[in-house]
């Protein structure tokens, strides 16, 4: 799990409180409780966050305080890191659902050969279609993404009676990745993305370099779904904290 204090939209977001504990402490809880997963580890450049989680019983892991993505604040320590598959939980999911975690694992283990990477998706609502903070994602037949965007994709060209969610072809991005370990072995020497800087999406990085990125399909609840992004975001979640 990739913490950082500087959150650019909401300052310390990941120590906010919610209903009594930190969010970050809500997040490192809820992943631990995915069977198939053998170890939380929090990677962070914070002392701050750092003694918390000690005091948590989580193992850290200090990290380079210019890494641009979580998943590359990941990659930096990926080699103190001892696992074939790597789940990158985000520190702002507040009630993250530990069987979408399962899920992924299971996606690994169930396609051969193993994917490079996994993210789970969802049936986008047609109030999230014009959303930019609700990531959307093209996907393949076979299940492989083939771009995500903040923008509405795929557009609808045509009769503007069309149903916005027409043919099942809209989806969204939950923002947890799975991957392999090489790929994050190899993440540094993965190309600067033109489309990452633009979107704001670090998984173009991928996409750009070649890297397939399966999804999987998950039931879209609100509550385990949200991402504290801002601070309407923050008091949803504090609403949330006892439904």
């Amino acid at each position: 799990m990739p913490a950082r204090l500087e959150s650019t939209r909401l300052p310390r977001k990941v120590l906010a409180d919610i209903g009594g504990k930190p969010m970050l402490q809500r997040v490192l809880e809820g992943s631990r409780l995915a069977p198939s997963v053998s170890e939380v580890v929090l990677c962070t450049d914070s002392a701050e966050i750092s003694h918390l989680a000690r005091d948590w019983g989580v193992r850290v892991i200090m990290t380079s305080p210019h890494c641009t993505s979580g998943s590359e604040r990941i990659a930096s320590v990926v080699d103190q890191i001892d696992a074939d598959i790597i789940v990158n939980v985000q520190g702002d999911q507040p009630f993250v659902d530990p069987h979408v975690i399962e899920s992924m694992c299971g996606v690994f283990r169930q396609r051969v050969p193993p994917p490079d990477v996994v993210t789970p998706v969802y049936r986008l609502p047609a109030e999230k279609l014009g959303n930019p903070d609700a990531v959307k994602v093209v996907v393949a037949k076979d299940g492989r993404a083939l771009y995500f965007s903040r923008s509405a994709v795929p557009h609808l060209r045509g009769d503007s009676d069309t149903p916005l969610l027409a043919g099942g072809i809209h989806w969204g991005h939950v923002g947890l990745y799975g991957f392999r370990r090489d790929i994050l072995q190899n993440w540094m020497r993965l190309a600067p993305s033109p489309l990452e800087a633009a979107e704001k999406l670090e998984q173009l990085r991928l996409l750009e370099n070649g890297i397939t990125i399966d999804t999987y399909e998950i039931d879209a609840r609100t509550r385990h779904m949200l991402s504290v992004d801002n601070q309407a975001d923050l008091e949803v979640a504090r609403g949330m904290v006892n439904q």
